[in-house]
């Protein structure tokens, strides 16, 4: 054969790559509905890796993963959830409505009961922990504490007091109304004060994005503030626990108290620095070995401790192992010549993780299980009237207390201090992730579970009654109350 027919055939072979490639192109790219359109990829995806999700829970739990299967009602349950949430964030609604609803329909509605019926409730207690870990690993990174130190009073004042009067003003009118003892109804009010990141943080970054309020840093102070006010709410909540839950004697429930406290914040302190010893260098990358050995020791904190019945230690020793966690790691970043930038993406990226994991999958698991605890039939219309009436009055006296605490702040005017306490409204996170603990420990101490019920259902009332009233009085206000930076460079330009 000839050169110039060894080109003629390469040039032919080329002609016919060439062509398959464009048929290829047509069919799986310019012809396909599904790559063709964001939304239809994303729905694609969706049903892909849920049904890779069923096929590997099959192949590893065989009939539990089949309906009427625990891991198969599990598996339900996140989908419906994600399903639910993208709808009310069509309608302008946070998601985590829509997946504490599918846990209510899933437990209630008679021919979908099978799949809430069917989840143990020692498999839902122990996600509902994890869960709780990963909030409280998130609230740790979450806190800026560069921010703090320059506004370390006024975020203090805006987080801490309205919290703790909330939670007092509630337990005096829930031991008047609810006939609780004040043990039991500080604790409820510890459940209900915690406003909610998962709510208020996206809202404020959409101000953020817009211009309202950033030429006075408005939607960052709300950010650094609701962490700081989920701290305390869930440290109080803590305590409490300890205190009602305690079976010994009173001059015990006073040194145990202090002493778990203690513990827990020996704990933090020390792993966290443990941790710095043996550096986490390794083939893997900084940032995923830390998320590894954060989320799996902070695990070990928060059930372990309750293992031992020191309840109240494990979320602290949680709190203070992210965030002096959080230190040593930019202290040693800073050591090893990386610059301020790399330090705060190395932040970043860990914050980003727990994110993911938490959007993914704890997210719809924990308000989806909290609402799969709740049972129409064993539900009084007059207890429900009653505790709403009480969260009503709560809420009010937080607003009150939330003008208040920034009401000498001279920078802010009047319509910004009135926007701050509206921001204060929304509640879901701490709510889901601490109220159904009292239950769960009441089931296993063996002791009555009718005031635990009554907690569950208040948090998950108020979730209900706050989430979105709280998310369209935010979005509604904003705009006439807060000053737009971007308008007015415009208009000036």
């Amino acid at each position: 054969m000839s050169d110039e027919d060894l080109e003629n055939s390469k040039n032919k072979v080329q002609q016919k790559k060439n062509y398959l490639e464009k048929v290829l192109h047509k069919i799986l790219i310019e012809s396909c509905f599904v790559f063709n359109h964001k939304f239809s990829n994303k729905i694609c995806i969706f049903i892909i890796l849920s049904a890779i999700v069923w096929i590997v829970l099959f192949i590893l739990f065989d009939q539990a993963a089949l309906p009427g299967g625990a891991y198969f009602s599990l598996w339900i349950l996140i989908i419906f959830s994600h399903i639910l949430g993208f709808i009310c964030e069509l309608v302008k609604m946070p998601s985590l409505l829509g997946m504490l609803i599918t846990g209510i329909l899933f437990k209630n509605v008679p021919k979908l009961s099978i799949i809430g019926n069917s989840i143990y409730s020692a498999t839902s207690s122990l996600l509902r922990n994890v869960a709780f870990c990963v909030i409280l690993c998130r609230a740790g990174l979450s806190l800026d504490l560069d921010k703090l130190k320059t506004m370390k009073f006024k975020i203090l004042k805006f987080s801490i007091i309205p919290c703790l009067f909330e939670s007092i003003i509630f337990a005096f009118i829930a031991v008047l109304v609810l006939k609780l003892s004040f043990k039991w109804a500080l604790l409820m009010g510890f459940v209900i004060s915690g406003v909610s990141p998962a709510v208020v943080v996206p809202l404020m970054i959409q101000l953020q994005e817009t211009g309202l309020g950033v030429q006075k840093n408005i939607p960052g102070f709300v950010i650094a503030s609701s962490c700081i006010d989920n701290i305390i709410a869930i440290t109080g909540h803590s305590l409490m626990i300890g205190i009602v839950f305690n079976k010994g004697e009173v001059w015990w429930t006073l040194v145990q108290c202090p002493l778990q406290i203690l513990a827990g914040v020996l704990f933090g302190i020390l792993v966290a620095f443990f941790l710095n010893i043996i550096r986490l260098d390794h083939k893997i990358s900084k940032v995923s070995l830390r998320f590894t050995v954060l989320f799996l020791v902070a695990m070990i904190a928060a059930l372990g401790f309750k293992k031992i019945n020191f309840a109240t230690a494990g979320p602290l020793a949680v709190l203070t192992l992210v965030i002096v966690s959080k230190i040593v790691w930019q202290r040693v970043d800073e050591y090893q010549d990386l610059d301020k930038e790399n330090i705060l993406l190395n932040v970043k990226n860990l914050d980003d993780l727990f994110s993911k994991i938490w959007s993914i999958i704890f997210l719809p698991l924990l308000f989806s299980l909290i609402g799969n605890e709740i049972d129409f039939g064993k539900l009084s219309p007059k207890t429900l009237g009653l505790q709403l009436a009480v969260l009503a009055i709560a809420i009010v006296f937080r607003l009150i207390a939330s003008f208040f605490s920034v009401y000498f702040e001279k920078n802010m005017c009047f319509r910004e201090k009135i926007f701050l306490c509206i921001t204060w409204i929304p509640k879901a996170t701490v709510q889901a992730a601490v109220g159904s603990i009292a239950l769960d420990l009441a089931k296993l101490y063996q002791l009555p579970t009718q005031i635990p019920t009554d907690i569950l259902n208040i948090a998950v009332l108020s979730i209900v009654a706050t989430a979105p009233v709280g998310t369209i009085l935010i979005s509604l206000s904003a705009s006439k109350l807060l000053h737009n930076e971007q308008s007015s460079a415009r208009s000036s330009a």
